[in-house]
């Protein structure tokens, strides 16, 4: 059936190294030694960019654009481009970053981006991780829901709010959204498990896997088979700041994406970013779960780059689909301006093709 996929537990296997060979291929090669990373001129510039704050998209959660800052945070890359970061949980972000209380955050998607905009944020998108829908919907197969069809008149539950990509899913296999109860149900996946709600919004990374580890086998219904493209985790920069401090945020996105390339080059390396990570967490964090998240996601990365596109890039095709998708479900008051809700020219500073420039200049 289309958009139908089944699915048992998701495992790491040598598919995730054959998928990151090359994002990896391109990547410089990485040492400890850090002492010549940035010359004399260009630290006097990243100083005078003062105290950065970065805001995560969700604690120190084991994904892109949280466990990579926090690697080059830890490994010294920031330090020793000359940048002095801070890395903290985020809450609100978009509007932290547009009153300048923080520099630079983490925003699940795209549309998170465009949205923001849209009401009023002084916001810049500077790189896009995965080009293909983080998120999707779960049923449990025991439920025998055979179509999304079946979801009129029951109940599905979402973590924080209704995320637009699985409206426009369910837009097009022909269900009205409003024929749908949706209801908050947090983070804890045990809502589908307990049968208090008919579906679930996952993360393609963490509930279905987490889900069959406890029994229970899970049917997968993907926007992307429904022809829903979205984007996800996504860096953005106040504007105002960005533009007066373009070597800070080129060096802060060359040293996240070096300790992105980092991470990827071995289990030991990932290890010890979870490390990181743990060390920070005020909950409970499972290492086990979180490495097979991030091999997980690496993967649907590297998977869904765009052909000759270095990593983190943003063409207004990539963002597009969400942009028609938002004016559809009427999140935003006009339509998109795409190629203004993101600047391509501070990640083309520090590429050469699709390889990462290390050291800078």
């Amino acid at each position: 059936m289309t958009g139908l996929c089944q699915s048992g537990a998701r495992r790491a296997t040598p598919a995730v190294a054959t998928a990151l060979l090359l994002l990896l291929a391109a990547a410089p090669a990485i040492t400890a030694d850090m002492s010549a990373a940035i010359g004399a001129e260009r630290c006097t510039q990243n100083r005078a960019a003062g105290a950065i704050t970065f805001l995560t998209s969700f604690a120190y959660a084991a994904t892109s654009g949280i466990l990579d800052v926090l690697a080059a945070k830890q490994l010294g890359y920031f330090d020793a481009l000359c940048l002095k970061v801070a890395v903290e949980p985020g809450s609100t972000n978009a509007q932290l970053v547009s009153a300048g209380t923080a520099q630079l955050a983490g925003l699940g998607d795209a549309s998170s981006v465009l949205v923001a905009i849209d009401n009023g944020a002084a916001i810049t998108g500077l790189a896009t991780y995965g080009n293909t829908s983080a998120i999707e919907l779960i049923t449990l197969k025991s439920s025998g829901i055979k179509s999304l069809a079946e979801l009129a008149g029951k109940t599905v539950g979402y973590k924080v709010a209704l995320a637009p990509q699985i409206a426009a899913m369910l837009l097009a296999a022909h269900v009205p959204v409003e024929s749908v109860n949706f209801v908050s149900v947090g983070f804890n996946p045990a809502s589908l498990a307990n049968g208090n709600v008919a579906a679930l919004i996952a993360y393609k990374s963490n509930e279905p896997r987490v889900l069959t580890a406890q029994g229970h086998a899970v049917t997968e219904w993907d926007p992307e088979a429904y022809g829903i493209h979205s984007t996800f985790n996504v860096l953005v920069a106040n504007q105002k700041w960005a533009a007066a401090h373009p070597s800070a945020v080129q060096d802060f996105l060359r040293a996240t994406l070096h300790a992105f390339n980092w991470i990827n080059q071995s289990d030991g390396n990932l290890d010890r970013a979870l490390g990181f990570a743990q060390a920070l967490s005020t909950a409970g964090f499972d290492l086990a779960s979180s490495k097979e998240r991030w091999k997980i996601e690496a993967k649907l990365i590297a998977d869904s780059q765009p052909a000759s596109a270095a990593l983190g890039h943003i063409a207004d095709p990539q963002w597009q689909p969400e942009a028609d998708m938002l004016v559809r479900a009427k999140l935003v008051s006009r339509t998109p301006a795409v190629a203004a809700a993101h600047d391509n020219s501070y990640l083309d500073a520090i590429y050469t093709g699709r390889t990462l420039i290390w050291p800078a200049p």
